[in-house]
């Protein structure tokens, strides 16, 4: 990291924003900024403070923002903080623009507001409780597969874990050759995003055109099953609600907005919680103490039992180390909007069609708000109440995710199911490096064996160890 007094401060108008100088620019800087994001972004914080500028001149292309007051300001504000889709240069009208454009992600407006009423209803409360079965069988499916095995990939499991009980719960399918085609199409269309939204070039070979042929299948797929569903008013899966779904004046979703809608529900919803439930049995495969007392209050809620609705609400415990993982590691720990007009942010000028970056990992380690923030401790949340803007690993605001009490149930149902079955440690000196959308860029190597509470703590290398204190 270069030394502060090598860098300055970037001018826009009257005012004076600090930030770091380069030689070679921002581009330098935003260079450093996405090898090592967390890490650099806290250096940006500690060294700038709540405001910080990439650029020189009247019009830097990035600004950073830290802290709740202006998390808040930034999300109670998506007209004039908007989310931007100038990255995505798949054509609107094509099948995979139709796909990525028709999702609550990219809307804003009235246009949002309605559409998130209309899709409401399959994120009710007694619509997630009716998915616990699914969660919880499939979950025991998962744990039957590992019988004979000693090491797994663990986040390579909890994927296929979660983009079951996604697919299962968006489409209703209960065939497992079905889930795992869904599945499979799905991860055809999202494994290559970068090339698939920046190049979409339609020649045979091109990872767009594989893609598009999977939409392709894809999208005739779940057009069949729309209208199935329509015959059967009675369904509890998620596309059935979105179907019989009706706004006050009789809006409902058109059939390229149920295809669209399901399909960034999936994308938003398997990968983010797959990853939030590796971080979670890594952080208590190192911390014995804490998984052994979790381990106590699972066998005497559940004595033996699968995980039901007014069980899981009693595991308190569990709820804190769900709370905990998703403050030090958070699956969105960054987030960026574009200023769409000139406006006043940290008593700066920010100039139109800047790029701002606001931080829940920083916000989610600032020491005035969480005592020794780097530490996990599940117990600090049988205390601590905290705003929207002070803790918010699903986002906040308008755009909050819709599927927030999904994925915290799926988490504990699976938690609680594999912690009674098996003990899982880190493979020792395994490198363990999240990138910066959350994934362990090196996977997790887990050993297992059925649970004998043996907890031991193993040591790992890796960049982890600038973002937890163990």
């Amino acid at each position: 990291m270069e030394e502060p007094n090598q860098m300055g401060n970037i001018a826009t108008g009257q005012n004076c924003i600090p930030g770091p100088r380069s030689i070679l620019g921002w581009r330098m800087n935003m260079l450093r900024f996405f090898r090592n994001p967390f890490t650099y972004s806290r250096w940006l914080y500690e060294t700038y403070g709540k405001t910080v500028a990439m650029g020189h001149g009247d019009n830097p292309s990035y600004v950073f923002a830290f802290g709740p007051d202006l998390n808040e300001q930034i999300l109670t504000n998506p007209d004039l903080f908007k989310i931007s889709s100038s990255l995505v240069k798949v054509p609107k009208d094509s099948l995979m623009g139709r796909m990525f454009y028709n999702n609550l992600l990219m809307m804003t407006g009235e246009k949002h507001k309605q559409y998130r009423r209309l899709m409401q209803p399959a994120f009710h409360r007694q619509q997630i409780v009716s998915y616990c079965n699914d969660m919880v069988q499939l979950t025991k499916q998962l744990s039957d597969s590992w019988l004979g095995l000693s090491e797994i990939e663990l986040n390579h499991e909890m994927k296929k874990l979660t983009q079951r009980i996604a697919v299962k719960t968006l489409f209703g399918l209960y065939n497992e050759a079905e889930l795992d085609q869904m599945g499979r199409l799905i991860h055809e269309i999202t494994k290559s995003p970068l090339f698939v939204t920046l190049a979409p070039i339609n020649i045979p070979g091109t990872p767009f055109h594989r893609a598009l042929n999977s939409a392709k299948q894809l999208d005739a797929h779940i057009r069949v099953m729309i209208e199935e569903k329509r015959k059967n008013p009675n369904a509890v899966d998620v596309l059935s609600s979105l179907i019989q779904a009706r706004d006050e004046d009789g809006t409902k979703l058109s059939d390229d907005e149920l295809v669209g809608h399901t399909f960034s529900l999936y994308v938003a919803g398997h990968e983010t919680t797959a990853n939030a439930l590796t971080w979670a049995f890594f952080l208590l495969s190192q911390h014995p103490d804490i998984q052994s007392n979790l381990l106590d209050e699972l066998d005497g809620v559940l004595a033996g039992n699968d995980p039901t609705i007014e069980k899981l609400s009693s595991l308190s415990m569990l709820d804190g180390v769900i709370k905990e993982t998703l403050r030090l590691l958070p699956p969105a720990g960054i987030g960026v909007r574009i200023t769409s007009s000139s406006c006043q942010l940290g008593g700066f000028t920010i100039p139109k069609d800047t790029n701002v970056f606001f931080n829940q990992m920083i916000t989610h380690r600032l020491p005035e708000l969480y005592d020794q923030a780097d530490l996990f401790k599940p117990e600090r949340w049988r205390t601590i109440k905290r705003t929207a803007y002070e803790y918010l690993p699903f986002s906040a605001g308008e755009h909050m995710c819709m599927g927030s009490n999904f994925a915290i149930q799926e988490m504990k149902v699976v938690l609680a199911i594999l912690l009674k079955r098996y003990r899982f440690s880190v493979v020792p000196n395994a490198k363990i490096s999240p990138n910066m959308m959350m994934r362990p860029v090196h996977g997790m190597p887990m050993r297992i064996v059925p649970q004998d509470r043996q907890f031991q703590k193993t040591p790992v290398c890796g960049t982890i160890h600038q973002l937890v204190d163990f």
